[in-house]
């Protein structure tokens, strides 16, 4: 064997073919890193969440308990959060855009200046959340319950809030409101 590879290193112009069987392993290891992750119907209040190390973007998060977490800075992106329990947990400086926020339970969270531009948050609760500095632009809050939330600054240029509640919320300094989308809606569900 050690003469093959004597020849062989004599001969430097000679090109090396990889063995398919191994190209197929990595073309299947490279499509799996590039499908989102599916930790729906999961229990997830322990875990900690380190923005760079877990990619969330379009990851399925839906029916998922994440009451309490930090999820500040994380990249969650077009992610199905639908009707997960986010209450009290920590989503400040996070990338929401277009993420699926339906009938999801975000009371009490810190949303402070997240991106939630085209995201759905229909039939969410989102009452005594904080959310200043956040951007809600072309966001669908239909039916929202926002009731007791901190809205200071917030953007929701073309924004639908059609049959949102907003009792005692604190609205000081939003802008974009005069594109809001408002058309009277039955908010039964």
């Amino acid at each position: 064997m050690w003469q093959h590879l004597l020849i062989l290193s004599m001969l430097p112009g000679l090109l090396y073919a990889a063995n398919p069987k191994d190209l197929d392993k990595l073309t299947q290891l490279k499509e799996s890193q590039t499908k989102a992750l599916d930790l729906s119907n999961t229990d997830l209040r322990n875990y900690t969440f380190t923005p760079g190390k877990v990619d969330l973007m379009q990851a399925n998060l839906s029916h998922s308990n994440l009451s309490g977490v930090n999820l500040s800075k994380m990249n969650l992106g077009g992610a199905d959060l639908s009707y997960a329990d986010l209450s009290n947990a920590k989503l400040s400086q996070a990338n929401l855009m277009l993420a699926n926020l339906e009938h999801a339970n975000l009371s009490n969270a810190q949303i402070e200046q997240s991106d939630l531009t085209g995201a759905n948050l229909n039939y969410a609760q989102l009452s005594h959340a904080s959310l200043q500095l956040s951007i809600f632009k072309d966001a669908k809050l239909i039916c929202a319950n926002l009731n007791e939330a901190d809205l200071t600054k917030a953007t929701f240029t073309n924004a639908n809030i059609s049959g949102a509640s907003f009792v005692n919320t604190i609205t000081d300094d939003i802008t974009g409101y005069e594109s809001v989308i408002e058309t009277p809606v039955q908010c039964s569900q």
